[in-house]
């Protein structure tokens, strides 16, 4: 799954190592409606569901898949996996956003205007109802309505008072979680957000790995898979946009391709 504006051809390249690598693998890009402005201007909630029941209907992804998102892509498929009980394998997210953007910087991808409602007004009804990114705007300033207003992230991060005990039992299920951030990210604020490290409360101080709400309460079970085992974290050096492309190739080879080898154990 590709990130925000992109399309499903933004992929191809990676698909394309895949397929020398495992000749006879089926290999397929989703495309949300219309690719480029449908990934800002569909709220998170609304692809996540279009995903999903693309996925359903792919007679070849009914026995089991490994599964990839890019960028805002992996919050997309990450939603997948908890909301939709898909049979995924091991669930791979690159330069991904768990913990959240905050910051222009993070914003650089999108039209002028779109940048200004979000950084404005990302947790009013219309904003969260139109843009993408301000479904997982984290303001460690404004936690409060983070969690209370913001419609996407706090759900699938299981951050509310109310929890969802099927999102943390269908990640336990994964063979392997597997997250990256690149250091030199651009675009991404927090970089190490794509690790679930997001800005500490009342700071734009990274969270430290095993501090973390996400890590001590276990919320969606990231510190039991880390116990088993399934949790794998690596750090690339690409810029943002290069993570599926060429310049990422010897790591994406290194480090990511064995686990589309279902044999894993």
């Amino acid at each position: 799954m590709h990130g925000v504006t992109a399309t499903a051809a933004d992929m191809n390249e990676l698909a394309g190592w895949l397929t020398t690598a495992f000749p006879g693998i089926y290999v397929i890009s989703i495309e949300i409606g219309n690719g480029y402005d449908d990934s800002f201007l569909l709220p998170l909630n609304k692809q996540v569901e279009l995903f999903c029941a693309t996925i359903l209907a792919d007679a070849h992804l009914r026995q089991g898949f490994n599964m990839l998102g890019v960028s805002q892509g992996s919050l997309i498929v990450r939603g997948a996996v908890e909301r939709c009980s898909l049979p995924v394998y091991n669930l791979i997210t690159l330069v991904g956003a768990h913990q959240g953007v905050f910051g222009i910087p993070g914003l650089k991808l999108l039209p002028a205007e779109f940048r200004e409602l979000v950084s404005k007004y990302a947790y009013e009804e219309p904003v969260q109802n139109v843009i993408s990114v301000a479904g997982f705007w984290r303001d460690p300033f404004r936690l409060d309505e983070y969690t209370n207003r913001c419609h996407f992230l706090p759900d699938i991060n299981n951050e509310r008072q109310v929890r969802n005990e099927t999102y943390r039992m269908n990640m336990l299920k994964l063979n392997a979680f597997v997250m990256t951030y690149s250091d030199i990210d651009e675009v991404i604020t927090p970089p190490q957000s794509g690790w679930f490290m997001g800005y500490a409360p009342q700071s734009l101080d990274v969270e430290i790995w095993n501090q973390s709400r996400q890590f001590t309460e276990d919320l969606i079970g990231m510190r039991s898979l880390w116990e088993q085992g399934k949790l794998h974290l690596f750090t690339s050096h690409t810029k943002h946009a290069d993570s599926q492309h060429a310049p990422s190739k010897e790591f994406f080879f290194q480090n990511i391709l064995p686990f589309f080898n279902n044999t894993l154990p």
